[in-house]
């Protein structure tokens, strides 16, 4: 009996695999599909219990989500405390439009621990504004287009937070920059509209380092950054959440470098990661780029899809973790068909989506790939951007 039985599997195994071999032959691409169809079931499987699992997750706020994945933003410290509020080069003044009557060009304005609620207008040259402790500006803009409007030239900003900025034609900016020369360092804006909007006259630069940007954007039109000539320079920065069809960075400059830096949608209905609207150098390397599962647009980046205006036209997507966890389709990069050179090589991408370059690592899922469940992120991205932002990282 048992080799009646041995003989009938063999014969069995004999015949099955001719019938395959003759299939892939013949029919190379139902053999194909043949092939796949437990694969796809399989990971079909996967992305349906991480759904069941996210459901717990999206019943509770984008804040508590956030709060899930990334350590919260704190000021430097700074325990001088004043019974004034505001100076500048260390001499206090007893209110803002004194010092701003007083403020030369090179100055610094200094803001010591408090909620500030009057907006301002900067109009000399090389100017620093410096929070000390935890600086808060909020709820207002000067003549209805920034809290901070800008129209210097070089101006930096350090250690501020920046909240709840609207306008009435829902384009209000923490920063709105119409001079030339803007720097970051260690800023956090959010739940506004824009965080900065430049709107220059002449090509100038913007560098943001070590800061953070959360929950910003309006009917599409607002958006995290939204620059119309600068050229941009990310470092060790955060990006998360836009909304309301925003996308965290707009860019109409010639040339936009990130490096070291995570731009997430979370669960939000953002619309494009990185938007570079007229074409130019786009860079990101060393960064985690998240479209989430309710993203608007299909599209993570787009490039020169609003026509090119630039001269030279490079895209350089290097040494990267992408993760496109969109429920409908996922499109890691649209660009411009006159668009020639493009560089996409050793990044580590999971997800459905077209596969533009062989010099990557492609996985379907997070848990193929071994990356924790939303709303966690992948701690090795901790390697590049210090200190880690992550929770689940110490």
């Amino acid at each position: 009996m048992y080799k009646k039985a041995l003989y009938y599997f063999a014969c069995v195994g004999v015949v099955a695999h001719t019938l395959l071999a003759g299939i892939f032959f013949v029919k190379p691409i139902f053999f194909n599909k043949l092939v796949q169809f437990p694969i796809t079931l399989y990971y079909n499987q996967l992305a349906k219990m991480e759904l069941e699992q996210m459901s717990a997750v999206f019943s509770i706020s984008m804040e508590e989500q956030i709060s899930q994945a990334f350590k919260p933003w704190k000021p430097f410290e700074n325990l001088t405390e004043h019974k004034q509020k505001i100076a500048i080069n260390g001499t206090f003044h007893p209110s803002l439009s004194s010092a701003l009557s007083s403020l030369k060009n090179g100055d610094e304005l200094q803001f010591y621990n408090g909620i500030y609620t009057t907006p301002f207008q900067i109009d000399k040259s090389d100017i620093t504004i410096r929070g000390f402790g935890h600086v808060i500006f909020e709820k207002s803009a000067y003549k209805g287009k920034g809290f901070i409007v800008n129209r210097g030239n070089n101006l930096t900003v350090e250690n501020i937070e920046c909240r709840y900025i609207s306008v009435s034609d829902n384009n209000g900016a923490c920063i709105r920059q119409e001079g030339q020369g803007l720097s970051l360092n260690h800023v956090y804006f959010h739940h506004s509209e824009n965080g900065i909007l430049e709107t220059g006259k002449a090509e100038s630069s913007i560098f943001i380092e070590d800061s953070r940007f959360e929950l910003l954007g309006k009917g599409g039109r607002a958006h995290g950054l939204y620059l119309t000539k600068a050229n941009l320079y990310i470092t060790n920065s955060l990006f998360i959440a836009s909304k309301d069809q925003g996308h965290a960075i707009k860019s109409r400059g010639k040339d936009t470098y990130i490096s070291q830096s995570i731009i997430s949608s979370m669960s939000s209905d953002d619309s494009r990661l990185i938007d570079i609207s007229n074409g130019g150098k786009l860079t990101v390397e060393k960064s985690l780029l998240h479209q989430g599962f309710l993203s608007v647009n299909g599209q993570a980046i787009g490039v020169g899809l609003e026509g090119l205006k630039k001269r030279v036209n490079k895209i350089v997507l290097k040494d990267n973790i992408i993760l496109l966890e969109r429920f409908k389709n996922n499109t890691l990069l649209a660009k411009n068909e006159k668009i020639l050179d493009v560089e996409i090589v050793g990044n580590i991408i999971v997800g459905k989506t077209q596969r533009l370059s062989d010099s990557n690592i492609f996985f379907t899922h997070r848990k193929e790939a071994g990356f924790p469940g939303y709303p966690l992120f992948p701690d090795t991205i901790c390697e590049f951007i210090k200190p880690c932002p992550l929770v689940n990282i110490h």
